[in-house]
């Protein structure tokens, strides 16, 4: 059964705190988008780009522009990087194959210990210097920018209680995701219990949307990170800021820099003074993230066209949902938009093999977000949350279990020809 979203009502003055008027541009949109991913007439694809979605007035667009700009900026001491830090970008993260993908050589490390036993806990006291690792210090690579300063970089201490790893996630479409209307997640949900009673999929959510984003306000379930902790693009923004880059930014869970190992850096490490990135500047930063073209819906052809029958009959999509719709009431160019992303966004019990004992807002340790499978064919992000897959879409299969058990034997059981079609659907997605 769907349980109710637990703390949904408890966090949602946490949302309320902080609320900062953002303009929105409704006026009448022009097509600025294009295909950015389809097939040409001989056959060949052009790459994913970071181009818009269709639809933009000229006025969203110069804002997608400006957005562009602050995600690609690359910080030092001087300009605001924190003491400690994963990279000096968005881009950095979020650079392939196109500005706003994945790089499949990077990836992240959040541990819990006795003082943080939680992703959120940490995230908001840094006991320790929990959630992340940030194994880059700016006394190691700016030594003549921060004269003094000895912070090290960071490492998963002895006494973490667990560590875990996250690869990086591409954000193209990302705000399709966050304007699918919450109703819609919960009575996927129930509908996808119905027709597979293994499947039991529940709405996960920390702290709600409108936090620097009134437009926001009602979207309360979590349908961003890897369980499903941010409700909306604009704290996912500002987390990422600050979780990456060090930085603090306006935001009640983010006002503060990073502490290196959970100790208030000295000044010597933190020669910028003033907000090295501004509210607005974040906002800009959102919009151009929400605004990004999704991975295109290819046409399928060959035994990619029976692989999308046998992920129909292996019972795949009960939570690999293939289509959910935008709101109508949204502004546009987002709303009443199909989405073509393989996900419910809910969080499911994916058993023993995937549990890496830190949970994560309302996610258990066993749970995990279902991962949207749109462009997982057309980037080269590692498979599964920490990427132990590689590119095997095979072995990341195997490693489904609990409420995926099911699924996973079916295809098991499936003949060698109609594996391989299955493999080839999820390569064209």
């Amino acid at each position: 059964m769907i349980n109710s979203p637990r703390a949904m009502v408890s966090m949602a003055a946490l949302g309320l705190l902080l609320c900062a008027c953002t303009s929105e541009d409704t006026s009448v949109s022009n097509n600025s988008g294009a295909n950015v991913q389809a097939a040409s007439s001989n056959g060949a694809r052009t790459r994913i780009g970071a181009v818009p979605i269709d639809g933009l007035s000229p006025i969203q667009l110069a804002r997608f522009k400006e957005g562009k700009a602050v995600f690609e900026k690359v910080f030092t001491p001087t300009t605001g990087l924190g003491a400690v830090f994963n990279a000096q970008s968005c881009v950095e993260c979020h650079g392939q194959p196109a500005t706003g993908g994945t790089d499949p050589q990077r990836s992240i490390q959040r541990f819990t210990t006795v003082l943080a036993p939680q992703f959120a806990v940490g995230l908001v006291t840094q006991a320790d210097g929990a959630p992340h690792v940030h194994p880059r210090s700016v006394a190691l690579e700016f030594p003549d920018e921060v004269p003094g300063c000895t912070v090290e970089g960071e490492r998963v201490p002895q006494h973490a209680l667990a560590s875990t790893t996250r690869v990086t996630p591409h954000l193209f479409g990302i705000g399709l995701l966050e304007n699918i209307p919450d109703t819609t997640l919960i009575q996927n949900g129930i509908d996808s219990e119905q027709d597979n009673p293994e499947i039991s999929g529940r709405p996960g959510a920390m702290f709600p949307g409108g936090v620097n984003d009134p437009g926001a306000m009602d979207q309360l379930i979590g349908r961003l990170g890897a369980r499903g902790f941010v409700a909306d693009v604009q704290s996912f923004t500002q987390g990422a800021f600050s979780t990456e880059l060090g930085m603090a930014t306006f935001h009640p869970l983010f006002a503060a820099p990073v502490r290196p190992n959970g100790n208030v850096a000295t000044p010597e490490c933190m020669p910028f003074v003033g907000e090295a990135v501004s509210l607005e500047q974040t906002q800009a930063t959102a919009d151009f993230q929400r605004w990004l073209a999704p991975p295109p819906k290819l046409e399928l052809h060959g035994i990619a066209v029976r692989g999308e029958q046998v992920f129909r009959d292996l019972k795949c999509s009960s939570c690999h949902t293939p289509m959910m719709k935008t709101s109508p009431l949204v502004p546009a160019p987002l709303n009443d938009r199909e989405v073509w992303l393989y996900s419910d966004l809910l969080l499911h019990d994916m058993g023993e093999a995937l549990a890496d004992n830190a949970p994560e807002g309302l996610g258990l340790s066993t749970e995990w977000k279902t991962a949207p499978l749109w462009g997982v064919g057309q980037t080269e992000k590692p498979l599964l949350h920490d990427g132990r897959a590689g590119r095997d879409f095979v072995k990341a299969i195997q490693f489904h279990g609990g409420e995926a058990e099911g699924a996973k034997r079916r295809f098991q059981d499936l003949n060698p020809a109609d594996q391989a079609a299955l493999i080839s659907f999820l390569k064209e997605l």
